[in-house]
C-alpha cells in the first residue's frame, strides 16, 4: 500500500511540475535564419568573409531592413553564441553635432540597444545584443526579439522628432 500510494505521489509531482524549456547556447547560420523566419521576417543568411560567421539580412514586413551578425562562434557548422541586431538609416548629409547629440540623449534615456553615428558613411543606427552563452530558452530569444522591434521604433521615432524640432 506504501508502494502504490508513493507511486501515485510520484506521478502526481511529475505531472505537476512545470516542463523544462528546452535551452540554446549557441545556434547555426539554419537556426538563426528558422528563428527569424518564424518571427515573421523574410530572411537571407550569408558568412562574413574574415570569420565565415553567419550574417542575416532581414526585412520586415514594413520595409525596413536590418543585420543580425552572430558573434562569439566556434565548432562545425559555426554556432554562435551572441547575436547583434542593429539598423542603419542614411542621413542623406553630413553628421552634425545635433546628430552626436540627439544619439547620446537616447542612449541616456534607453536601457536597452545602443544607438550610435558613423560620421565617415553618413548613417545613424542603433543595435541589440542577445547573448545565448550560458543557455536560454527559445521564448526569451523570442522576446528579445520583440524587444529589439521596440528599440529600432523608440530610435527612429526619437530620431525624427529631435530632427522636427532642431
Amino acid at each position: 500500500m506504501v508502494r502504490v500510494l508513493a507511486a501515485v505521489l510520484t506521478t502526481v509531482l511529475i505531472a505537476a511540475s512545470p516542463a523544462v524549456a528546452q535551452t540554446m547556447r549557441a545556434v547555426t547560420a539554419t537556426e538563426l535564419q528558422s528563428i527569424l523566419g518564424e518571427a515573421g521576417f523574410a530572411t537571407s543568411v550569408i558568412e562574413d568573409a574574415k570569420t565565415g560567421a553567419p550574417v542575416a539580412q532581414v526585412q520586415t514586413a514594413g520595409g525596413l531592413q536590418f543585420w543580425v551578425r552572430a558573434l562569439d562562434c566556434g565548432g562545425t557548422p559555426k554556432a554562435c553564441a551572441t547575436l547583434m541586431f542593429f539598423a542603419n538609416f542614411e542621413l542623406g548629409r553630413s553628421a552634425t553635432a545635433k546628430d552626436f547629440e540627439i544619439v547620446n540623449r537616447f542612449n541616456d534615456s534607453q536601457v536597452f540597444g545602443r544607438a550610435f553615428v558613423l560620421p565617415g558613411r553618413n548613417l545613424v543606427g542603433v543595435d541589440y545584443v542577445i547573448e545565448l552563452d550560458g543557455g536560454v530558452t527559445m521564448e526569451h530569444v523570442a522576446s528579445n526579439i520583440e524587444r529589439w522591434a521596440d528599440v529600432v521604433n523608440a530610435f527612429i521615432g526619437h530620431f525624427s522628432d529631435a530632427q522636427k524640432t532642431s
